[in-house]
């Protein structure tokens, strides 16, 4: 029986270097400055999230660490070691979840919001890696 090629790398890798093309988008955009208001409104409604008051460079920085942590654990998951391809699950559950919450309120405002074009790309890199590791669990039940 042929063994079908994991996907899971190549998509994992390509989601934290669409993330850094997303950190970068949100700087450049100031993504920062609206995080008061926006997590104001959200923490009015859910008490347990905080609102986040973010300093351009503080911003940046840890833009900067989500990257490296991200491509960090890059070479564990093409070792297809079972610890890294649950955290590429992981992952890919929080950037869809990143994605959809920058193309949400693209649409509520009917325009371009900070981070919803590369948003767009998070999301489907996402949902293809979470789609591959449903499929490959039901490969290995057959």
């Amino acid at each position: 029986m042929n063994k079908q090629p994991n996907w899971i790398p190549w998509l994992y890798l390509a989601l934290g270097l669409t993330q850094a093309a997303h950190s970068v988008e949100e700087v450049l955009t100031g993504l920062w400055r609206n995080l008061p208001e926006v997590t104001g409104l959200i923490h009015a409604r859910l008490s347990f999230v905080p609102g986040l008051n973010w300093s351009a460079e503080g911003f940046a920085a840890a833009n900067l660490v989500i990257v490296a942590v991200i491509l960090g654990f890059s070479p564990f998951v093409f070792q297809e070691r079972a610890w890294a391809l649950k955290i590429a699950g992981v992952v890919a559950v929080i950037e869809v979840l990143n994605g959809a919450l920058h193309i949400i309120p693209a649409f509520v405002k009917g325009g371009y919001w900070s981070g919803s074009i590369s948003a767009i790309i998070l999301f489907i890199i996402g949902l293809l890696i979470l789609i591959r590791r449903v499929n490959s669990h039901e490969l290995k039940k057959s």
